[in-house]
C-alpha cells in the first residue's frame, strides 16, 4: 500500500528565535515562501535547491536535499536542528534544541533521507542566519571544460569559496547564450559585439570549446569582495576571463529554468532531464564524458 499526503496547508513559520538563531517551521512550506517569510524577521535559511519554487521543507528532509548555496549555509542535514516525526508507532521529537549529539547515533540522521518509508516529518527546527549584506554575482569563461574542471578542483581545496560555484560545459553554455533576451538598446548591442570579438579573435577562445562558471557570494560586503578577488586570481592561473556580474546572474537563473526548458524541449521532440550525483575528483572527467 502507498499513502500520499498533501502537506501544503501546513505551511507556517511557527516561531523565530533570533537569540539562538533557530526557527520552527511546518514541513509543508515551499522553499520560496520559507525564505520570503523568514526575511520578514530579518533572517534566512540559505537553503536553495533548484526546485525551491515547488519543493517543500519536509521534502528536503525526506530526500536529504542539497542547495545551490550549501558552501555558505550547508546541506539540509547541517541546517536541521530537530524534527517532529510522526510514525504508525508514535511521534518522535527532541526535548530540547541541541545542535549535535555525541552519545550514540543521532536519530535525525536516520530520518533525513528516509523518503517517507518510516513516517512523516510535520515540523522542523532549522538553523537560520542574518539576511546577508550583499549578494554579488560573477562569471568566468574558460578555454574548455577540462581546464574549467581543474579550476573547480583547485577551488574545492581553498579555505574560503563562493556561496555557489557551478561549471557548465560548452553545450550548456551555448544553450544559455541562445536563451538570452534581445538587447534593449543599440549601444548595448555594440558593446556586446565588441566583447564577443575580443574573446574569440584576440583572446583566442573557440566558440565550440569554451565553457563558463557562474558564482554567487553572499555575506558581508568586504568579505565577499575578498573572496571574489581570490577566486579570480585562481581563475587567471587557468586562463579564465571574467564574464561579468550580469552573466553570473543569468547563469544562476538558468538553473531554475531547467524544468521549463525540459517541457519546451519535449514540445519540439527533444528529451532532456537533469539529475545530480557525486564522485571523487579523479572520476569527474570520465563521469562527464560517459554521461554525455
Amino acid at each position: 500500500m502507498i499513502v500520499s499526503l498533501d502537506m501544503s496547508r501546513m505551511n507556517k513559520i511557527l516561531w523565530v528565535d533570533k537569540d539562538n538563531m533557530i526557527a520552527c517551521v511546518q514541513a509543508g512550506i515551499r522553499g520560496q515562501d520559507l525564505e520570503r517569510d523568514l526575511k520578514m524577521s530579518g533572517v534566512v535559511s540559505g537553503m536553495e535547491p533548484d526546485s525551491s519554487e515547488y519543493s517543500t521543507l519536509g521534502g528536503w528532509c525526506a530526500t536529504r536535499a542539497s542547495g545551490m548555496k550549501k558552501n555558505t549555509y550547508g546541506n539540509i542535514e547541517e541546517i536541521v536542528q530537530g524534527m517532529t516525526f510522526v510514525t504508525s508507532k508514535g511521534t518522535y521529537k527532541k526535548n530540547d534544541h541541541w545542535p549535535r549529539i555525541s552519545a550514540g547515533p543521532d536519530i535525525n540522521q536516520l530520518i533525513l533521507g528516509q523518503e517517507g518509508n518510516y513516517g512523516v516529518v510535520s515540523e522542523v527546527i532549522i538553523r537560520v542566519r542574518p539576511v546577508p549584506e550583499v549578494a554579488n554575482f560573477a562569471s568566468i569563461i574558460f578555454p574548455n571544460f577540462e581546464i574549467g574542471q581543474k579550476f573547480m578542483e583547485e577551488m574545492s581545496k581553498q579555505l574560503v569559496y563562493p556561496s555557489s560555484l557551478r561549471l557548465v560545459d560548452n553545450i550548456q553554455f551555448q544553450f544559455g547564450q541562445s536563451l538570452k533576451p534581445a538587447e534593449p538598446s543599440q549601444y548595448k548591442k555594440i558593446i556586446n559585439a565588441v566583447k564577443k570579438a575580443y574573446v574569440l579573435n584576440v583572446a583566442g577562445f573557440k566558440k565550440d570549446e569554451m565553457c563558463a562558471a557562474t558564482a554567487l557570494f553572499e555575506g558581508g560586503r568586504l568579505d565577499c569582495e575578498r573572496r571574489e578577488a581570490e577566486m579570480m586570481k585562481i581563475a587567471k592561473k587557468y586562463g579564465g576571463m571574467s564574464g561579468g556580474a550580469e552573466n553570473g546572474i543569468k547563469g544562476y537563473q538558468l538553473t531554475y529554468m531547467i524544468a521549463y526548458i525540459r517541457d519546451f524541449c519535449l514540445l519540439n521532440n527533444v528529451i532532456a532531464e537533469s539529475f545530480e550525483t557525486s564522485c571523487p575528483w579523479s572520476q569527474v572527467g570520465p563521469l562527464c564524458k560517459n554521461v554525455r
